[in-house]
C-alpha cells in the first residue's frame, strides 16, 4: 500500500468514525430545527411536546437523504461485489419477514436471559433498566411518529449508514466481505450505547450484513430490519398481553427457521460462487 493509498484510507476510517460518533448530535439537532419549522408552520408547541417523534422523523428523512447522497458518491468510483443471492420480489420478502421474526426470536432469548441474572451484576441491571425506559420514552405521542421513526425510516437511514456506508468502507479498506460483516455489526451494536440493546442488535447486524453482502440491496435487509422493530412497536389495540404473546411465539418459532433460511441461502450463494471468474 503507497503513502497515498494509506492516507486515503486512513481518512475513510475518521470519516466513518465522525458519520457514527456524530449521529446523535445531529439527529437531535435537525430534530430540534424541524420542530421549529413546524411552529413556523402552525403546529402547536403542545402538540410537538406531546410527540417528540414527529421531529425525529423529519430528521432521518433528512439525513436518508444525505447518506442515500454520500453513498452514491462513495460508490462512484468503487467496484463493487457482484452479487451471489437472488431474491424474487414475493418469495424475497416472505424470507425476510420469517427471518425479521427469527431474529427477533434472538432478542427475546437474551433479553430474557439478561433479566434472569441482572439483579446479581449491577452494571447489567443499570444497562436493563436504563434500555427499558429508553424503549417507553418511544411510546409518547400518537402512533403513527412512533411507527414511522422506530419502524420505517429510522431503520431505512441505519441500514444506509451502517450496511451502506460502513460496509462498503470496511470492505474497500480489508478487502474481505467478512470483515465488512463483522465490523459493520459490531459498530452497530457499540452505536446502540446500552450494553443490553448493544449485544442483540450486535447480531442482528450480522444477519443483516449478511444479506447485503450477498444480495448487494439495502432493501433486504431494511425488511428484516422493520419486521424485527415493528415486533415490539404494535399499533393500539394489538399490543395486549395476547397480541404480544403471540408475537413472541412467533419469533421463537421462526429461531429454527432463521437459520435453515441462512444455511439455504450460504449453499446457494457458494454455487453460485463457483461460477464466478
Amino acid at each position: 500500500m503507497t503513502s497515498k493509498e494509506r492516507a486515503k484510507s486512513g481518512l475513510r476510517v475518521l470519516l466513518v468514525a465522525s458519520l457514527i460518533y456524530s449521529y446523535s448530535y445531529i439527529d437531535a439537532i435537525l430534530a430540534i430545527l424541524a420542530e421549529g419549522g413546524l411552529a413556523f408552520l402552525g403546529v402547536s408547541w403542545d402538540y410537538l411536546d406531546a410527540n417528540q417523534n414527529l421531529g425525529y422523523v423529519c430528521s432521518a428523512l433528512v439525513l436518508c437523504l444525505v447518506y442515500s447522497g454520500l453513498l452514491k458518491f462513495v460508490k462512484r468510483n468503487y467496484e463493487e461485489r457482484p452479487a451471489t443471492l437472488k431474491l424474487r420480489p414475493i418469495s424475497g420478502t416472505l424470507q425476510m419477514l420469517l427471518i425479521g421474526l427469527g431474529v427477533g426470536g434472538v432478542s427475546l432469548l437474551w433479553l430474557n436471559f439478561a433479566e434472569l441474572i441482572q439483579k446479581s451484576i449491577p452494571a447489567l441491571q443499570a444497562s436493563y433498566e436504563t434500555f427499558n425506559t429508553e424503549m417507553g420514552a418511544f411510546e409518547n405521542g400518537d402512533y403513527i411518529w412512533m411507527l414511522l421513526e422506530v419502524s420505517i425510516i429510522g431503520p431505512m437511514v441505519e441500514e444506509l449508514l451502517f450496511r451502506g456506508l460502513v460496509f462498503h468502507f470496511v470492505e474497500r479498506d480489508t478487502g474481505k466481505e467478512g470483515a465488512a460483516i463483522f465490523i459493520s455489526a459490531l459498530l452497530f451494536g457499540i452505536w446502540h450505547g446500552i450494553f443490553v440493546q448493544g449485544v442483540y442488535t450486535f447480531l442482528i447486524g450480522l444477519v443483516l450484513g449478511y444479506l447485503y453482502a450477498k444480495t448487494r440491496k439495502l432493501i433486504w435487509p431494511f425488511l428484516v430490519h422493520l419486521v424485527n422493530n415493528f415486533s415490539g412497536t404494535l399499533p393500539p389495540g394489538f399490543d395486549g398481553e395476547f397480541a404480544n404473546l403471540l408475537v413472541n411465539l412467533a419469533s421463537l418459532i421462526c429461531i429454527p427457521v432463521l437459520f435453515i433460511l441462512l444455511w439455504r441461502m450460504e449453499k446457494n450463494t457458494k454455487q453460485i460462487e463457483k461460477t464466478l471468474p
